[in-house]
């Protein structure tokens, strides 16, 4: 399917109204208005929380970070909704707090909003102890992360900084109690939750009329963070590009069910209203990353860890960046591994003291691989094969 290949019905998306101010905007779904507030979550990073209308009060969706103006300009935009769209509106309202991820930007301010309106907060069950005991997670989770910086070729003396520029590190995040986890395919107070994991491990998508709120599981105009499945069990580039193809499924079942399009409300950047153009739009970003590392592979004298293919890829001196790029590249390695395309050698020289994996491409210069995203799309479509036996 291309973007422009489509014979189902089309509609007018959502209809959008915003504040005075444009930090606050009204969707008018076909289910209820809901909310989009904004937030300054990370000082390179705006992200939106919304309200939504349930039965006896308001349900919020994500929580902000916590940090910086972040429940400053959640408060600010309470007192918009408040002012300029509805005057019964009262933050004590709020019965619920749910996450669609336990990132920092997203679950941080829960414990803070949790206790000034006495709302329960619910999370996917993978993810739950992130928020109710965020210190000792963090604690394991590091551990985690210096074996895989050392596997990566990053020299010992820098591991602490780059996982410092990471910041997931205990005393971040207040930790609260988690007052209901899900698991995907409940339907309460007319909100339905899908499971999609792969930017997280128990990222959720909640579905409220004709609009669903994504968390970060896709933008308008990036692409999501991805992990290693080995460092974050239930992310890598497998899970991710089988719930972008899932959100492909949800967003075609509505529109030919119900003849109105489906809209994406994501957790940052614009709203998303030709879902299955995104996909592949986002599906193709990814193939290109993809080939980019196969080339600088292919063009090395000898093979690469992956510190040298990140500072190929993306390094740009930004300390708080070097993580994500070390990861980004390592899930794209760990998914061209289970393909078969590369290879990690010398594998019999590894010891404790000296754990740097290298890599290098079972393809020549004149080579090209098959796409490799493709292949992930055709193992989507083959599980979810509605012929049976």
């Amino acid at each position: 399917m291309t973007c422009v290949e489509s014979n189902l019905k089309r509609s007018d998306p959502l209809k959008i109204i915003a504040s005075s101010t444009g930090a606050v905007s009204r969707f008018q779904t076909n289910a209820g208005d809901v909310y989009q507030i904004q937030a300054r979550v990370l000082p390179f990073l705006i992200g939106f929380v919304y309200l939504v209308p349930i039965e006896g009060g308001w349900a919020l969706i994500d929580s902000g970070s916590g940090e910086l103006n972040s429940n400053a300009d959640i408060e600010s935009g309470f007192q918009v909704v408040r002012d300029e769209f509805d005057a019964s509106f009262r933050v004590e309202k709020i019965r619920h707090i749910i996450l669609t991820h336990a990132h920092i930007d997203h679950f941080g301010g829960a414990s803070e909003w949790s206790r000034r309106t006495g709302a329960g907060i619910w999370i996917h069950a993978f993810e739950s102890r992130l928020v109710s005991a965020y210190d000792a997670c963090a604690r394991v989770e590091n551990m985690r992360y210096v074996q895989y910086l050392l596997e990566s070729g990053v020299a010992s003396e820098d591991v602490q900084p780059i996982l410092g520029g990471f910041g997931f590190k205990p005393g971040r995040a207040d930790q609260a109690p988690v007052s209901r986890k899900l698991y995907g395919g409940e339907e309460i107070y007319g909100m339905k939750f899908f499971y999609l994991p792969g930017h997280s491990a128990g990222h959720v998508a909640i579905l409220f009329g004709d609009a669903l709120i994504s968390g970060d599981l896709l933008l308008s105009k990036t692409l999501s963070q991805v992990w290693p499945a080995r460092m974050v069990p239930q992310t890598g580039a497998l899970n991710y590009v089988f719930s972008l193809k899932e959100l492909e499924r949800i967003a075609i079942a509505f529109e030919e069910r119900f003849g109105k399009k489906l809209t994406v409300l994501p957790a940052h950047e614009e709203p998303i209203t030709d879902i299955p153009c995104r996909v592949e739009t986002a599906l193709r970003s990814m193939e290109r990353r993809n080939q980019r590392l196969l080339k600088i592979l292919c063009e090395a004298d000898a093979p690469l860890c992956l510190a040298e293919i990140a500072r190929q890829m993306y390094w740009n001196g930004r300390p708080n960046r070097e993580f994500f790029a070390l990861s980004d590249v390592g899930c794209r390695v760990e998914l061209l591994l289970q393909l078969g395309i590369l290879e990690i050698v010398d594998s019999e020289r590894l010891t404790n003291e000296t754990p740097v994996l290298r890599y290098k491409a079972l393809l020549s210069d004149a080579e090209t691989a098959e796409n490799t995203i493709q292949q992930v799309v055709r193992m989507y479509l083959a599980r979810n094969n509605p012929d049976t036996i």
